[in-house]
C-alpha cells in the first residue's frame, strides 16, 4: 500500500486520534532507540510495525520517525532513491506539523 501513495498523499494522511494507538507508537519509538544498543537486527521489524500502524490508524509525530528508520533501512540495502524519499518525507512531516520534539528542537 505504501508504494501506491504519493508524497502529497502521505503528507495529508489522516491524523491518528486513538490515544492508545498514539501511546503504542511512542512505545515503539522508544523501543527502537533501545534496540540500537542491544538488538539492532530487530529494528526493521519495529519500523515496519510503525509504518503499518500509521497507514491503518493515521499519522502522529512518530509517523516521521518511522519514515526516517524506513528510509535508512532502504538505503542500507542499496535502495538509495527510495531511502532518500522517505527521509525527506519525514523532514517535510516535521516541518509541516511542527513536531519539534521529534526533530530534537523542542
Amino acid at each position: 500500500k505504501l508504494s501506491c501513495l504519493s508524497d502529497d498523499e502521505l503528507l495529508t494522511y489522516k491524523m491518528m486520534s486513538d490515544p492508545s494507538k498514539i501511546m503504542a507508537m511512542k512505545f515503539l519509538w522508544r523501543l527502537q532507540v533501545s534496540l540500537l544498543m542491544g538488538k539492532p537486527s530487530f529494528i526493521p521489524h519495529v519500523t515496519l510495525k510503525m509504518i503499518h500502524m500509521s497507514l491503518v490508524h493515521g499519522m502522529s509525530a512518530m509517523y516521521a520517525i518511522g519514515f526516517v528508520y524506513f528510509g535508512s533501512i532502504l538505503a542500507s540495502i542499496g535502495n538509495i532513491n527510495d531511502g532518500y524519499r522517505f527521509v525527506k518525507l519525514a523532514k517535510n512531516i516535521v516541518q509541516r506539523f511542527g513536531y519539534k520534539d521529534v526533530a530534537g528542537e523542542g
